[in-house]
């Protein structure tokens, strides 16, 4: 085990592959729900209006 750098523990490749994996799907679905749902949730129009 590599002795720890700059205060943080040493993290294995693997989870820092996957945390940023996931960290964009997480920000690529806010961006996606936002387009679609955006002006619902910023109060411009009414869901219950068509």
């Amino acid at each position: 085990m590599r002795p720890e750098m700059n205060g943080r523990p040493p993290v294995p490749r693997i989870y820092r592959f996957f945390g940023t994996g996931l960290g964009a799907v997480m920000w690529f679905w806010i961006f996606y729900r936002a387009k679609q749902d955006g002006p619902v949730l910023l109060g411009w129009k009414h869901p219950w209006d068509h």
